[in-house]
């Protein structure tokens, strides 16, 4: 075995290690010293690699964005129902895969509803490839609507991207966090966004 194939082992060791340790707690409660005592892994090992926790968890971070992108992309597919019928299929694939894949589930929690704060750009930039697949759902339902002539798509598709981000902002401040609440937060999370998007839509004036 050379070297590169050697790397490339002990990276992936210490990713399912670390997908692990993070799959089961926040941030703040997660270790090096856990992700190393409980697989086996040396400190110096890890250390070789990767500099901090923070690298660490990005890492992680970086997986699970990659592998929800992948998974929407080829699971999700539009039907002629209506808007929120669209929306809560969409939410309800990631559902799916939380349930295929549950170590993903508190990480996918930390890094939207209470992300470390001094990692909120790096997040936000590993964000892009479930970013893409967000704009190409807004889009589709977009292209299936009888919109004004003087309407912009992609402003449009960034206002409505906007409201979703301003949820994840006021969901971060109300910290619903405990596993008991989960499902409750995302209902509450489809619900309001159908809401605003209704708004824009189709107004709130008779």
């Amino acid at each position: 075995m050379n070297r590169e194939e050697k790397n490339k082992i002990s990276r992936e060791s210490i990713l399912l290690a670390s997908l692990k340790e993070f799959g089961e707690k926040d941030y703040s409660t997660a270790s090096i010293n856990n992700i190393c005592k409980n697989n086996n892994i040396s400190k110096g090992k890890l250390f070789h690699y990767y500099k901090n926790k923070d690298e660490v968890f990005l890492l992680c971070i970086e997986k699970l964005f990659i592998d929800l992108s992948s998974y929407l992309e080829e699971h999700f597919q539009l039907t002629q129902s209506n808007i929120e019928e669209n929306l809560r299929g969409f939410v309800q694939k990631r559902f799916e895969f939380f349930k295929e894949y549950p170590h993903y589930e508190q990480i996918f929690l930390t890094v939207t509803f209470n992300p470390p704060k001094h990692l909120l750009y790096e997040i936000d930039t590993l964000r892009q490839p479930v970013k893409k697949i967000n704009r190409h759902f807004w889009s589709k339902i977009l292209n299936m609507l009888d919109l004004k002539t003087n309407i912009i798509l992609e402003d449009t598709i960034e206002v409505i991207i906007g409201f979703g981000k301003y949820l994840h902002m006021k969901m971060q401040h109300e910290n619903l966090l405990s596993v008991d609440e989960t499902a409750c937060m995302i209902e509450k999370y489809t619900k309001e966004y159908v809401n605003m998007v209704n708004m824009l839509l189709y107004g709130i004036v008779k």
